[in-house]
């Protein structure tokens, strides 16, 4: 992995390939965020280049996608530093990796495949998102546009609490006896209908549409007369 550095008295540009981003920056308010990813580029290259030395548990990943998945933990003594999860759908399919340093989150690299056709296996769109995370915060998304998206957004502070969420559940899993990792149910109750239940949507359906745990809905899938959404977990 090769890295160019441009430096000016006002600007810092950070060149990278593979999973690597390119991230433009310039001393001040949020100076310390970002002098911060040149390290973690260089973390999350070294637990690649010795991947092959880690010991591997492979667990199933059932409902989370209509064609199955598999999760891949990585383990360097007792800790565990990387973890790959691979969702296949009928449309396309999906791949996460976790990237770990002291056992605490780092990196997050989230691709989404695209098929031509249902079951082909032929790809013709691919989208990447990247996510850097210091001290359990999301610090820089740069999303499938190549572009950085706002601190201060929503969307950010949602997927943040999104990916620490399925972080720390796989890190759970991968640690625990069990050979199956099931996706969680959660029911949506609109006043005044009768319930939805999440399980009745195809699973499929529910991975391309919803987040990686597969746990919730998107607003707009409720009748426009339905009114608020209250949520319930079982």
């Amino acid at each position: 992995m090769k890295r160019i550095w441009s430096i000016t008295s006002t600007v810092f540009v950070i060149l990278t390939s593979g999973a690597n981003s390119i991230a433009l920056f310039s001393p001040g308010r949020d100076s310390q965020t970002e002098t911060s990813i040149p390290s973690i580029q260089q973390r999350y290259a070294a637990i690649n280049r010795s991947v092959r030395k880690y010991r591997k548990v492979k667990k199933e990943l059932s409902g989370f996608s209509l064609e199955g998945g598999e999760l891949i933990a990585y383990f360097n003594g007792p800790r565990i530093v990387k973890i790959t999860a691979a969702y296949f759908g009928e449309t396309g399919r999906a791949m996460e990796e976790y990237y770990y340093w002291n056992e605490k989150l780092i990196f997050v690299f989230r691709r989404d495949f695209t098929y031509d056709e249902p079951m082909s296996g032929k790809v013709v769109g691919t989208e990447a998102n990247r996510f850097y995370f210091s001290n359990d915060r999301l610090t820089r998304w740069i999303d499938q546009n190549g572009k950085a998206r706002s601190l201060g957004g929503g969307d950010f502070q949602a997927k943040q609490q999104e990916l620490l969420e399925t972080s720390n559940r796989f890190l759970k899993a991968a640690r625990s006896p069990e050979p199956i990792i099931k996706a969680r149910n959660l029911r949506v109750y609109p006043p005044e209908t009768a319930p939805v239940v999440a399980t009745a949507m195809p699973p499929d359906v529910r991975r391309w549409l919803c987040p990686p745990l597969a746990d919730f809905f998107i607003c707009g899938l409720c009748p426009p007369r339905a009114g608020p959404i209250h949520w319930k977990r079982n």
